[in-house]
């Protein structure tokens, strides 16, 4: 062994403790720099898990009014695997323990139906029925934000008119993982809040039966957003 050989072992025995704790430092940054990349993945294959599941649509698009034979011939656009028309509309939600009122949007639901896109899974409660128009059902955030339950009863200003709607079911959908109200930047649970109701009711108070304002569409892996 050289004599600068010699020396560096020396000096490193002398620097031990310095020398170990750069070792440790290094391999915390380097678990904890594993530990990450493994945690994005998870979340990542969740995420695609959920919206797999729960069918999340790749396009949406809005109308005044639209009849249901335009979703139909959407559907037929080359790339287009299922397009679902449906009503969505902004509400205005009045609560008893709440001074103002709180913003909604109110999606309509096939009651006792499939949803074939965007469909909600329920964490608590059931379905909509056909046949109970004023049931709904009210995302998981919004719900907890105010202390909502099955059975209570909210009201919602639907086309000018105050409604009672009583909650059935707590719900999440892959489209409101979060929900932010029109013109907000970040979440706000208190004063935003997502409710399904019946297709058949949201048709009667908004005059669109047997047609639709907004359409959700489903691609193939290999059609072109831009060109559907």
């Amino acid at each position: 062994m050289s004599a600068l050989n010699r020396k560096l072992l020396r000096d490193l025995w002398r620097l031990r403790g310095q020398a170990l704790a750069m070792a440790a430092v290094m391999g915390g940054g380097i678990a904890t720099l594993v530990m990450a990349l493994s945690a994005v993945d998870s979340l990542q294959e969740t995420r695609s898990a959920y919206y797999e599941e729960y069918r999340f649509a790749d396009l949406f698009a809005t109308a005044r009014r639209a009849p249901d034979w335009v979703a139909r011939e959407i559907a037929d656009i080359p790339g287009v695997v299922r397009a679902e028309g449906r009503i969505v509309h902004d509400i205005i939600i009045d609560l008893p323990k709440v001074a103002e009122p709180v913003r909604g949007h109110v999606i309509s639901r096939v009651a006792g139906g499939y949803t074939h896109l965007n469909d909600v899974a329920i964490r608590r409660g059931r379905d909509l029925r056909p046949g109970h128009p004023d049931e709904v059902l009210v995302n998981e955030a919004f719900a907890d934000a105010h202390g909502l339950d099955l059975g209570d009863i909210v009201h919602g200003n639907i086309n000018e008119r105050r409604r009672a709607l009583r909650i059935v079911g707590i719900a999440l959908s892959p489209e409101f993982v979060y929900a932010i109200g029109p013109g907000e930047i970040i979440p706000d649970d208190r004063r935003f809040g997502v409710l399904w109701m019946s297709r058949e009711a949201l048709e009667a108070a908004y005059d669109l039966k047997g047609a639709f304002n907004s359409i959700t569409l489903r691609l193939s892996r290999d059609a072109s957003p831009e060109a559907v």
